[in-house]
């Protein structure tokens, strides 16, 4: 690691955070800071171990940081209107400290200056911030998912928010804030964040239900039964039994006891009793804090429970294994509600347990792209035009900071899955900025934790807390690195990165058998989601493919000939192994010491060995013949070569597409895309993890169909 990464842009700001709560579960923190005088230009400068909000005269403002790797923080620094008015500036920080996929667990900190025309008016650890524990936030709340921290509930009372004004009330109690040790910081390098907002447009459906009614038995995820304290293990939360709210089991005990279906237009206002429920929707799954405003009539309960689609016309919170529910306890008043949390939905059912509400605004703080979107398309063809626009719908949401796989269930940033998005980040913004940070993350830490030496984390930054990778998703990263150097130029990043990419090549050299190919690979190894997961062992020649390609792109990027020649051999070798003279075999297995082929066939195979160079339409024209003419989206329908197992959207789907487009098969490619995708754009309006609906339906990697729409119409004229 350089350290010409690390900066320090704090003049007097110390890194703080609650005495004796560094490595405590959960904790939620305000700082508040009042600018007395006129100022013209008021900068804030923040970083913290975990999440952020501020809030500028009690109005949400921004929230942070960009995710940094495992003991690196990037600062943010962010303009504060000034107008000449008095300011209330308010901070409002959490720590989780559990292993997660979408972030790292790390000690409690948080580093804020603000700075009033080149003067110092505030600094943590120094002077001008107040600090409370922020309790209207119930802490000892189950997690949201296996791979997310904590669910959301809170107790609001008349003077909830009172301290971002610089009154404390019920549930704010004063804290006493050490200095902690210094952190390394690093600069953000994006745009700042954007946070259009966004109301629903439809109320779908109105009726009542039965609470408390007690279901045969409880859904309770892994996240939920199987929390540990380290260093046992992990996920790390609060054990069921310590729980203050049960949240995944009281929604279980919400039935329906009338159910209308209405599809009107929202009207702008929810009103709900004791016992009734709305199910409203958004013209198309959106990402970030689910956000309204609520007038407590009557002191009670509500639910806000979402998910990204309909099941038999109702809200399903629990489909993807997460705690899709917000639990809301009111005191008669008038509150602005915001989630802390992002998270993706297009419909949200809001359930009123007791009491009476009037509910206004209810809609989303967008959490979006923080690069401008600089391309634009509208072609011809209706079809092509809505998948586009899902395309796009997709890559905003799920680009925020760094590249993520979902901005539901995980929000974590998976290699492969980065592939694809930095081609669209690329096509979409003109610039490669967002990749330039989710690279660096993987470069700044000199190792990574709780994995073999050499190998790097399937997504990051997040904790490889059961010692699990993927042996496959390293082979991306090189080969991601090189699809940069050409899209970029960057060869300092290209050259920083040099001993991590060998460091890899080492580890995979002891996995090499005498033949040179990869033999029993550990970890997850993972070609897509499909049943060619099924036959990854003794010898799975996909992974031996993309072994051979990064040996030929690391060759490339560093003129290493050796790697360049070792590639080419492998490619020949797998071509003598795996063709039975009409497809590629997956894989060979280990019998009495000796290898012998499966006769397992997978369509995702074949689309490996294209794309890796093993295969070319010239070297092999029956098979790609076989490949254009019978597979894509509707041969499962025709049931044609049966003996093949089918492709699913990640990652076989997408490799047929590419190899569709490097040949100029561009009609044909139009046609495909709009059989994998337009069922999904019009359902959700962005693009799904697979074809169905079991899963994410907003899947990052996914919005790279976009750059294939407009590249295939461009060029269709010479198109099969």
């Amino acid at each position: 690691m350089s350290n010409s990464r690390i900066y320090y842009p704090f003049t007097s700001a110390k890194p703080v955070w609650a005495e004796g709560e560094e490595t405590k579960k959960n904790v939620t923190l305000g700082l508040y800071a009042n600018v007395e005088k006129s100022y013209k230009t008021i900068i804030l400068k923040i970083a913290t171990s975990g999440f952020y909000r501020i809030f500028i005269n009690g109005e949400f403002t921004y929230y942070g940081p960009a995710r940094c790797a495992k003991d690196f923080y990037r600062v943010d620094e962010i303009v504060i209107p000034a107008e000449g008015k008095e300011l209330h500036v308010a901070i409002e920080a959490v720590n989780y400290y559990v292993g997660s996929f979408n972030s790292v667990r790390q000690p409690g900190f948080i580093q804020v200056e603000l700075m009033a025309d080149e003067k110092i008016v505030a600094a943590t650890g120094v002077r001008g911030f107040s600090s409370v524990r922020l309790t209207d936030r119930v802490r000892r709340l189950q997690r949201y998912s296996y791979q997310r921290p904590f669910a959301e509930g809170y107790r609001l009372c008349s003077d909830v928010y009172q301290w971002r004004m610089g009154k404390n009330g019920e549930n704010t109690e004063a804290v006493e804030m050490r200095v902690t040790s210094e952190k390394m910081l690093v600069q953000r390098n994006l745009s700042p964040s954007r946070f259009p907002k966004t109301v629903v447009k439809m109320i779908e459906a109105k009726g009542t239900v039965a609470c408390h009614v007690k279901p045969k038995s409880y859904i309770k995820d892994r996240s939920l039964v199987n929390v540990k304290e380290p260093p046992e293990g992990t996920p790390e939360g609060f054990p069921e039994a310590e729980l203050e709210w049960h949240l995944t089991d009281e929604i279980q005990e919400i039935i329906n006891t009338s159910f209308q279906k209405t599809e009107l237009s929202y009207d702008g206002i929810t009103r709900l009793k004791s016992a009734q429920f709305e199910i409203l929707s958004f013209e198309c799954e959106k990402s970030g804090f689910l956000t309204l405003d609520i007038s407590c009539k009557e002191s009670g309960t509500i639910y806000l429970l979402f998910d990204e689609i309909l099941r038999e016309g109702d809200v399903n919170p629990l489909r993807m294994y997460c705690c899709n529910a917000i639990r809301l306890d009111a005191e008669e008043g008038d509150y602005h509600f915001q989630s802390m949390e992002p998270y993706g939905m297009r419909y949200v059912k809001i359930v009123c347990e007791s009491g009476s509400f009037e509910m206004k605004q209810i809609g989303m703080t967008e959490v979006v792209c923080s690069e401008p979107i600089s391309k634009t398309y509208q072609g011809t063809d209706s079809e092509l035009n809505r998948i586009y626009d899902a395309a796009l719908e997709t890559f905003r949401q799920n680009s925020c900071d760094i590249f993520m796989d979902c901005p539901t269930r995980e929000r974590a940033g998976w290699l492969c899955d980065s592939y694809f998005m930095a081609k669209a980040e690329r096509y979409f913004t003109g610039e490669n900025v967002i990749e330039r940070n989710y690279l660096e993350n993987y470069l700044l830490p000199e190792k990574f934790s709780d994995i073999p030496e050499g190998m790097v984390p399937m997504c990051y930054p997040a904790d490889s807390w059961t010692g699990n990778f993927i042996p496959n998703w390293a082979m991306w990263l090189v080969i991601e690195l090189a699809d940069y150097q050409v899209r970029t130029g960057d060869m300092g990043l290209i050259q920083a990165f040099k001993e991590r990419v060998y460091g890899i090549l080492n580890w995979f050299l002891q996995y090499e058998n005498d033949d040179g190919l990869l033999e029993k690979l550990p970890g997850w190894v993972f070609v897509e989601w499909s049943m060619s997961n099924e036959f990854v062992q003794d010898i799975n020649f996909p992974s031996n493919m993309l072994y051979a390609y990064m040996l030929e792109k690391t060759g490339e990027l560093y003129q290493d000939q050796e790697c360049l020649v070792k590639a080419e051999r492998l490619k020949e070798l797998i071509r003598k192994r795996s063709y039975l003279g009409q497809f590629f075999c997956d894989n060979e297995v280990l019998k009495d010491g000796k290898t012998e082929l499966s006769g397992k066939c997978t369509e995702t195979c074949q689309y490996y060995a294209f794309f890796t160079g093993v295969a070319t339409p010239k070297r092999y024209p029956e098979l790609w013949n076989t490949l254009i003419e019978s597979f894509g989206p509707h041969r499962e329908e025709k049931e044609l070569y049966p003996d093949v197992y089918p492709s699913n959207a990640f990652i076989g789907n997408f490799l047929r597409l590419m190899l569709l487009h490097r040949y100029g098969v561009y009609g044909q490619l139009l046609g495909e895309i709009k059989g994998y995708f337009l069922y999904m754009a019009d359902k959700t309006g962005t693009l799904w993890e697979k074809k169905n609906e079991l899963e994410s339906c907003n899947h990052g990697f996914a919005s790279y169909v976009a750059v294939l729409i407009e590249e295939a119409e461009e060029r269709k004229g010479g198109s099969r």
